[in-house]
């Protein structure tokens, strides 16, 4: 198994368009690799996230992250049809069909450079830095390269949300309070609620304390920023068989209500 097992998202089956992605490469001409992993999950995040690489990336001296590989559906967050338009808004070749995007690192299946079996090798391109390299000859050996490593929370800048997301995924109860308090202030509170939302119903009640403290934060010093979906996030802590938990949900449903 490559991709981080899910419980709060269900990924859409395989839909295997017709429009070319590169020449006459469309969706069912990918590599079937790719493909085979694709009917085990229709995308996602990887439980492996480190690939080594020959020359420094804006990850490390010597490897690249691999967070969220694209899926074959119509999903306009993570879905490989959607995403190639970045490929050409940043100028790259055509033959590049991009399946892993994070910022300003991508990884895509390069066309211009095939394996003796005809299918294309793995790409990192780390447009920051204007640097590409070949990091496999195809992505069968792309998916052996890959090993598991941490997703550091640095102090002086913000993870991406791909980044995020892919480190709530991987997170156990000592790593969340630091993932909830680097992104307490990000402006996007949807996405900050729908992370305390998935571990509202986590079998950890560590993981779940930790997650309705997290939204007492959010009450009582970001309150006004908050969408209406907090009211639907907070009924879930209220409900928690822990009594501690649903004694600091009725405190917090008593502060929500003294708007």
């Amino acid at each position: 198994m490559y991709f981080i097992p899910q419980h709060t998202f269900k990924y859409p089956p395989i839909l295997l368009k017709t429009i070319p992605l590169y020449k006459g490469v469309t969706a069912a001409d990918l590599p079937r690799a790719y493909l085979a992993l694709l009917a085990e999950q229709n995308g996602g995040y990887l439980l492996c996230s480190r690939i080594p690489t020959k020359e420094p990336t804006s990850d490390g001296i010597d490897y690249a992250a691999v967070h969220e590989i694209l899926g074959l559906h119509d999903d306009p967050k993570s879905s490989l049809y959607a995403q190639q338009e970045i490929a050409r808004s940043a100028g790259l070749p055509d033959y590049f069909v991009l399946f892993s995007i994070n910022g300003s690192q991508l990884f895509a299946f390069d066309y211009s450079k095939l394996s003796p079996s005809g299918e294309p090798s793995i790409r990192h391109i780390d447009i920051e830095t204007d640097n590409w390299q070949t990091v496999a000859a195809d992505f069968d050996q792309f998916l052996r390269l890959l090993t598991p490593a941490p997703i550091a929370v640095p102090e002086e800048v913000r993870l991406t949300h791909t980044e995020g997301a892919h480190a709530f995924l991987l997170a156990d109860s000592a790593g969340l309070p630091e993932l909830f308090l680097h992104f307490e202030d990000d402006p996007d509170k949807q996405w900050y609620l729908q992370w305390i939302a998935h571990f509202s119903d986590h079998p950890d009640a560590a993981c779940r304390s930790i997650a309705c403290e997290a939204l007492e934060t959010q009450i009582l010093y970001f309150r006004n920023e908050l969408p209406d979906t907090v009211h639907a996030v907070l009924a879930k802590f209220l409900a928690d068989p822990d009594p501690a938990i649903q004694e600091l949900a009725g405190t917090l449903e008593k502060e929500l209500a003294d708007e």
